[in-house]
């Protein structure tokens, strides 16, 4: 990696500095007292603070002086000050959106011996070409409960409809929710995020790409091995750094807890790993179809068509990553190909309760997520990339940040009783839910069927297995971010682009009503009545929907109908204002749409609207043919209208459509 001590820095800039075009030093003065400096530029608080290292924003005149191997005589005389060892820029990229975002202005201090942060800080404010001062803390992992392995016996395959022959794919409800009883008593068919059918049309591609930002990923395990990313501009284990992207042998990924002193490769069982990003690594892409283990939610068809799991790891052991070095994992996701940012992790709710207050205070985060968010992948159809976090795991009526921030993708979590996780983060930040699991609705032995079942690390000391279960908004999290790498995937292959906002609304408004059973229901966790009041219209948009997603990929109308009675569709979206008035000739229905829709009776099309039973929870597409321009088909011998069909989607639900079409 690149490395640069300040020792040497500095004396090549007190050499040249005489001979600087620029001029002489700049002044140390403020021109503020030392306490309004502090307040002005100090941007944090130095609890959790490493107190071996600092974060300054340098001034452009400051960065340019240090570029030529100049300095500023009182920048000079605060490192001396304080026992600066090394300088070096944050970031390792210089390129047009780098700069447009100031990741050139970030540089890292390292001190001889541990410091004072405060007095440190409030040294470098003094300094006038010093703008803004970070203290380098850390985020405490907030994961929620401990993770236990899988130990039960494989269920019968054949009693479930699936489309893969991964074996733990029946125990896997928040993928197909087929009202296990044995998950719990209080399952419901549709709790899941309805991806059976959408895997047929798409089921990953290998140049999607999604950085898991959490513990390291277990690149060799069986059913991650083979979706794992390749730096195909590396060779293994010569120590070079073969790509020239300043990271040495980074076949897989990064370990940004590793420096000069501390060298890792990419770890899952140090002292303290629960297996964490190898559980939310197999959710997104656990390999599909090999006869092994678990499915994932983009892992593919068995063909080698599974989209690619970056590791950029940020948690180790009992150790977590810097504001730094999470700062330099999104840069080096963005620069390496990643579309998609999966992170499970953020500060408990309440601590920042403002957009502006998070970008002032965790100032080189925000950078580092900002030039994620903005580099455009050459190969993604959506003009930016998708940044997606956890909400967080303290039943607290405000997400977390950084996902609540308005431009990333905030994730709650729902069981497999539809209803929310008495864990999950809501209210206000909060913008889409999906299954995290709820183990205290399972008053069983058999609690941990009710959370996620994922890959694990057997080197880890909860497990003697490859594969078990956890849950939290940290389960939740990598469902979006697989249905969205499903959703690019399916983008690409149909050829389509779109903007970001445009692909953004798309997500939002393809969810299914979850405030249907939250104010219709009651739940029962630990025992104890638990009150869903507060979670009304809380949970974002809803609970997201693969298959609706894919529509509108596709530009097919979604139709919502009740499942298990006769719902009266309106026509007027897919075949226009004037759909009561058409002459309709038939509606072509597959053998396959009958059976995933549950039909028993031919639906019907009166008044320009859809009559239709479905008695399974489902989603297909049907074909409605009708005619233009009269009330007969124009023949040889008699003057008519014209044929023509269109194609709509079916989605069965228990809940049907929500009143206001899907927004709650």
């Amino acid at each position: 990696m690149l490395r640069k001590t300040v020792g040497t820095l500095i004396v090549a800039s007190v050499m040249m500095a005489g001979c600087a075009e620029t001029g002489g030093p700049v002044s140390g003065d403020t021109g503020m007292d030392a306490a309004s400096a502090y307040a002005a530029k100090v941007v944090n608080s130095p609890e959790d603070a490493d107190e071996e290292t600092m974060l300054l924003m340098l001034s452009e005149e400051l960065v340019q002086e240090l570029g030529r191997g100049a300095s500023d005589l009182a920048f000079e005389e605060a490192c001396e000050d304080t026992g600066v060892k090394h300088l070096e820029r944050l970031f390792v990229s210089d390129n047009a959106l780098a700069r447009s975002k100031g990741l050139h202005r970030w540089y890292v201090v390292t001190f001889e011996d541990r410091q004072n942060p405060s007095a440190v800080a409030e040294r470098f404010a003094s300094v006038a070409s010093v703008e803004h001062v970070q203290f380098n803390t850390v985020v405490q992992r907030n994961y929620g409960s401990e993770g236990t392995p899988y130990r039960y016996e494989p269920k019968a395959y054949g009693e479930f409809d699936l489309p893969y022959n991964d074996p733990l794919l029946p125990d896997q409800w928040h993928y197909v929710n087929n009202v296990d009883l044995s998950v719990a008593q209080t399952s419901r068919e549709g709790a899941d995020i309805n991806v059976k059918e959408a895997w047929k049309l798409c089921a990953g591609d290998p140049e999607i790409i999604v950085a898991v930002c959490d513990e390291g990923v277990k690149y060799t395990h069986p059913d991650l091995i083979d979706n794992m990313w390749v730096n195909a501009g590396e060779i293994p284990d010569n120590d070079i750094d073969d790509d020239g992207n300043g990271y040495v042998d980074d076949i897989h990924g990064w370990n940004f807890l590793s420096t000069s002193e501390y060298p890792k490769d990419i770890t899952w069982n140090e002292d303290g790993d629960r297996g964490h990003g190898t559980h939310v690594a197999g959710t997104v892409a656990a390999v599909n179809n090999n006869g092994i283990g678990v499915g994932g939610v983009a892992g593919g068809s068995g063909n080698g068509d599974g989209v690619r799991i970056m590791s950029c790891q940020v948690f180790s052991g009992n150790s977590s990553a810097t504001v730094a070095s999470r700062a330099k994992a999104y840069e080096y996701a963005a620069n390496n190909g990643a579309c998609i940012l999966q992170c499970s992790f953020g500060l408990a709710g309440g601590m920042v309760t403002s957009d502006g207050q998070f970008e002032l205070t965790y100032g080189v985060e925000k950078v580092g997520l900002d030039y994620f968010f903005n580099y455009r992948q050459p190969y993604s159809p959506v003009d930016k990339n998708f940044v997606i976090f956890a909400s967080g795991n303290d039943a607290y009526h405000l997400a977390g940040y950084p996902a609540a921030h308005r431009d990333y993708i905030a994730v709650a979590a729902f069981g497999p009783d539809y209803l929310p996780a008495v864990y999950t983060n809501y209210g206000p930040g909060t913008n889409i839910s999906a299954p995290g699991g709820d183990s205290s609705i399972n008053m069983t032995t058999e609690s941990d069927r009710a959370t996620i079942l994922s890959t694990v690390p057997s080197e880890c000391k909860e497990y003697d297995t490859d594969y078990g279960y956890m849950e939290g908004t940290s389960m939740a999290c990598p469902h979006v971010s697989g249905v969205v790498a499903l959703a690019l995937s399916y983008a690409r292959k149909l050829g389509k682009e779109f903007t970001y906002d445009d692909f953004l609304a798309m997500i939002y408004t393809s969810v299914n009503n979850l405030d249907h059973y939250i104010e219709t229901c009651s739940k029962v966790a630990n025992g104890i009545n638990f009150d869903l009041t507060p979670y009304w219209r809380q949970m974002g948009t809803g609970a997201i929907d693969t298959w609706r997603l894919y529509m509108q990929i596709e530009g097919t109308p979604n139709l919502v109908a009740k499942t298990g009675e006769m719902t009266k569709l309106s026509l007027n979206e897919p075949m226009g204002g004037a759909a009561a008035n058409l002459t309709y000739l038939d509606i072509e229905i597959s053998d396959e749409a009958r059976d995933a829709l549950g039909l028993e009776e031919e639906p019907f099309i009166k008044n320009g609207k859809l009559n239709i039973c479905c008695n399974k929870n489902g989603s297909a597409k049907i074909r409605i043919h009708a005619i233009a321009g009269g009330d007969v088909l124009g023949t040889e011998g008699v003057m008519g209208g014209t044929a023509f069909s269109k194609e709509v989607s079916i989605v069965s639900r228990e809940s049907g459509m929500a009143k206001n079409g899907g927004w709650l």
